[in-house]
């Protein structure tokens, strides 16, 4: 190989990675660094430095881990649990750590995690009934169907797969509504919210009143107040 041919191909390799790969590289090696307090720290550890020492420091750079962080199930386990045993430490002072602990992707993992991430959900609405708004919302967007899942949705029902996604989503809700009566009236105004807009595709607005529909099944109690909501919109 000439040495022109060598230099062609060196340059063609630094031209493929491109500035975009540069900075996304830089900012994997940046969070590796940031990440690793949070890692070491833990939630637990984080939140009595902030209650005992008044520092949030760490709170906040274990917000940030939660919200930007690849997970793994056993790191989502360990921070669950940790959550559990805290939670009457969660007070208002931690609102952003806790919608960052409500907004964790937990319906795809494992059935050990699905378990833990209910009873924390339930302890944290009946501790901090405050949160109920935002827990509330980050259950019923799960209701609603993406713009190109349409063939998750067949004839305004779910797939099988789509509908064992969703029943822990249900077994929450149905949880929290019999733990907080409160809930009810939020969980009201969060439907009518999140309502998908009329220019939505049709499989969107089947599949939220499919979920609309489950609700009133475990809570028939709901029944006449959503009908009307419906018919409304």
């Amino acid at each position: 190989m000439s040495l022109y041919t060598r230099k062609t191909g060196v340059t063609s390799i630094l031209k493929t990675f491109s500035g975009e790969d540069r900075q996304r590289a830089k900012a994997v090696a940046a969070n590796k660094v940031r990440f690793s307090t949070p890692k070491e720290k833990g939630l637990a550890e984080s939140v009595r430095v902030a209650v005992e020492e008044g520092n949030f420091h760490l709170v906040k750079e274990f917000t940030y881990f939660l919200r930007e962080a690849e997970l793994t199930d056993d790191e989502v386990l360990v921070i669950i649990k940790d959550a559990k045993r805290i939670v009457y430490n969660l007070t208002s002072d931690f609102v952003n750590i806790v919608e960052a602990l409500l907004s964790l992707n937990w319906k795809k993992r494992s059935s050990e995690i699905i378990e833990a991430y209910t009873e924390f959900w339930i302890d944290i609405m009946v501790a901090h009934n405050r949160y109920l708004p935002v827990g509330v919302s980050k259950l019923i967007i799960h209701w609603i169907p993406g713009d190109l899942d349409a063939s998750e949705w067949v004839n305004g029902c779910p797939s099988e797969c789509t509908r064992s996604e969703l029943e822990p989503i249900h077994n929450v809700l149905n949880r929290v509504l019999t733990a907080v009566p409160m809930a009810f009236d939020v969980v009201i105004d969060v439907i009518s919210t999140k309502f998908p807009y009329f220019k939505k595709p049709a499989h969107v607005t089947a599949g939220y009143l499919y979920n609309v529909l489950w609700l009133i099944e475990y809570k028939p109690i709901f029944e006449e107040l959503i009908l009307k909501l419906v018919l409304q919109k």
